[in-house]
């Protein structure tokens, strides 16, 4: 049985922080062309989540980098959380509705999650799981263990 979520991000270093850089994750957001054409109407935040348990901080998603508008219909904004707490193998995503809670789903819906994990080069794809989200909450799990899309370690070339 799964633990239910905390509420809460964490400020907790974890074993994954060697230099005690902070995290930096991408995260693109396409917006379905089923959506209403003028976005949320509460504020989108988010929280990603690794296979411990450990957390970001919520952040509201504000500015988009792709759009001037975020959460158009059929667009893709892109966002970058940094300063965020060290995280292993992320596993869930959620997006928080804050504000007016209207029905999840309605009347923004988003199409594709991707995430790419700056401290270790994945790029990890996420689906929605019914059974976790509420009214107010979108839980997405990962789909898989992650794309490397950055090789793990460059060999030093003055060797």
């Amino acid at each position: 049985m799964t633990e239910p979520l905390k509420e809460m991000g964490s400020s907790v270093r974890s074993k994954y922080d060697e230099d005690d850089t902070p995290a930096s994750f991408t995260i693109l957001i396409r917006t379905s062309s089923n959506s209403c054409p003028d976005g949320p109407v509460e504020k989108i935040s988010v929280m990603i989540r690794d296979d411990e348990g450990r957390a970001t901080d919520k952040q509201a998603l504000r500015y988009s980098h792709t759009h001037p508008t975020p959460f158009q219909r059929g667009h893709t904004d892109m966002f970058v959380m940094t300063n965020q707490p060290s995280l292993g193998p992320l596993t869930n995503f959620e997006i928080h509705y804050d504000g007016q809670k209207e029905p999840l789903g309605t009347p923004w819906k988003f199409h594709t999650v991707v995430i790419f994990h700056h401290e270790n080069g994945r790029v990890y794809n996420f689906q929605i799981d019914e059974k976790q989200s509420s009214e107010s909450v979108s839980v997405l799990i990962c789909k898989d263990d992650g794309v490397q899309a950055m090789p793990i370690k460059l060999r030093d070339p003055f060797f």
